[in-house]
C-alpha cells in the first residue's frame, strides 16, 4: 500500500507546479499557459487537461509507453519551475556549490530531463482513478498556501496529497514547490538522495547519473 501511495501520488506532483515556458520547452512553447493568478484553478485545469490527454492517447500509449515523455513534455513541463525545484532539492549548500563552480544550468537541465521520466514511469499507473479537488479558499494576501486533493480508487482507500505553493513577487504566479503525502516531503526525499551522491562525488557525476536514468525507455510501474 506504501509503495502504491508514493507512486500515484508522485504522479501528481508536475499537473500543480507553475511556471514561466524556459528556451528550453520546445513544442511547449506553442501552447498557451493557463492562468498562474489562481492555485486552485490552475491545479484543477492542468489535471483535467493532462488526463484528458492520457484519454485521448490511450492507443498510442498501449503501443509504445514512452508516449508517456510526450505528453508530459507537452502537457506538464510548461506549468513546472524545474529550476525552483532544482535548487529545493540541492539545499542551500548544494546550491552555493552550484552556482560557484557554474555547474546549476547544467544541472536543472538534466533534472529536468529527469523529471520527464520519473513521471511518465508514475503515470504508468493511471487508470481514470477520480480526482476529488478541496473547496476553494480566499487567498488574498497570502504568499503561501497549501491546497488539498483527494486521489479516488475503487480498489483502494482514498489518498489525501497536500501541494505547497509560493505566489511570485514578480509576477503574481503560482508555483508548486513541494507536496506531502502520507507525511513524506518529494522535495525532501530527493534533496537527502541528491546530497549522498554529492557528498561522495563532484557535480559532473550527479549530472551524468541524472543524464543516464533520463535516457532510459518508461517502464510500466502497474501490477
Amino acid at each position: 500500500m506504501t509503495s502504491y501511495i508514493k507512486k500515484i501520488t508522485l504522479s501528481l506532483a508536475l499537473l500543480v507546479s507553475a511556471s514561466v515556458i524556459t528556451s528550453q520547452a520546445s513544442a511547449d512553447e506553442k501552447q498557451p499557459l493557463f492562468d498562474m493568478k489562481d492555485p486552485h484553478a490552475l491545479i484543477k485545469n492542468a489535471s483535467e487537461k493532462t488526463f484528458a490527454r492520457f484519454r485521448a492517447d490511450r492507443v498510442l500509449i498501449d503501443k509504445d509507453l514512452n508516449h508517456l515523455k510526450v505528453i508530459v513534455e507537452q502537457e506538464l513541463m510548461p506549468y513546472i519551475s524545474y529550476k525552483r525545484a532544482a535548487k529545493s532539492v540541492l539545499g542551500n549548500k548544494h546550491y552555493k556549490e552550484a552556482r560557484k563552480t557554474k555547474k546549476f544550468k547544467a544541472f536543472s537541465e538534466a533534472f529536468r530531463r529527469y523529471l520527464i521520466l520519473t513521471y511518465a514511469n508514475v503515470f504508468t499507473l493511471y487508470d481514470n482513478q477520480k480526482i476529488v479537488y478541496a473547496p476553494v479558499t480566499d487567498i488574498t494576501g497570502k504568499k503561501v498556501v497549501t491546497i488539498s486533493v483527494k486521489i479516488v480508487d475503487a480498489q483502494r482507500p482514498p489518498i489525501t496529497i497536500k501541494f505547497k505553493l509560493r505566489r511570485s513577487k514578480k509576477t503574481g504566479n503560482w508555483k508548486a514547490y513541494d507536496m506531502v503525502a502520507e507525511a513524506i516531503s518529494m522535495v525532501s526525499t530527493k534533496a537527502k538522495e541528491f546530497d549522498g551522491i554529492l557528498n561522495k562525488h563532484d557535480f559532473d557525476y550527479l549530472i551524468k547519473v541524472l543524464n543516464k536514468k533520463s535516457a532510459e525507455s518508461v517502464e510500466s510501474k502497474a501490477k
